[in-house]
């Protein structure tokens, strides 16, 4: 996977090829009006539409701090993603993890088990979830369901 030609090509990348941005905050590293997201960046996490989402409200909280002068203090990127993992015809291994592969499990149960409920999850409702909130802008990530199914006690 490489980032598209016209980026690869400019001053924006670092010498992997992707935007080179700040891991946590998304904004570029030397051109504070630059900021990034997604498959594009060299944040070292999984190139999914899962960490985009997970990117999302950081990148809306950072870019509203700089458009207001300030320097960005809201939330960070914790480098959750997840790879949903097709074990059978009706299970499926719900991977999420942070950065450096912490788990970073949303359910209170052991994902890294097979589960007929994570397959008809990412069956049923991922597809829903992405065309229908993702792509307009109104899912920023499970991080508030995994606080109330945790009970928040996790991040």
């Amino acid at each position: 996977m490489s980032t598209p030609e016209v980026l690869r090509k400019s001053k924006l990348v670092d010498k992997t090829g992707f935007l080179d941005v700040d891991q946590f905050r998304l904004q570029h590293v030397a051109y504070p009006n630059v900021f990034g997201i997604g498959d594009c960046t060299n944040v070292p996490t999984a190139k999914t539409a899962a960490a985009v989402s997970g990117q999302g409200g950081v990148l809306s909280d950072t870019m509203d701090a700089v458009m207001k002068g300030q320097v960005p203090t809201g939330r960070k990127y914790d480098g959750y993603t997840s790879c949903p993992l097709v074990t059978s015809d009706h299970t499926c291994i719900m991977a999420e993890f942070a950065f450096e592969g912490k788990p970073m499990e949303t359910f209170p149960v052991n994902q890294a088990k097979e589960r007929r409920t994570m397959y008809y999850l990412k069956r049923d409702f991922m597809p829903e979830l992405y065309w229908g909130s993702l792509l307009k802008g109104y899912w920023e990530g499970p991080t508030f369901i995994r606080k109330v199914l945790h009970l928040g006690m996790s991040k």
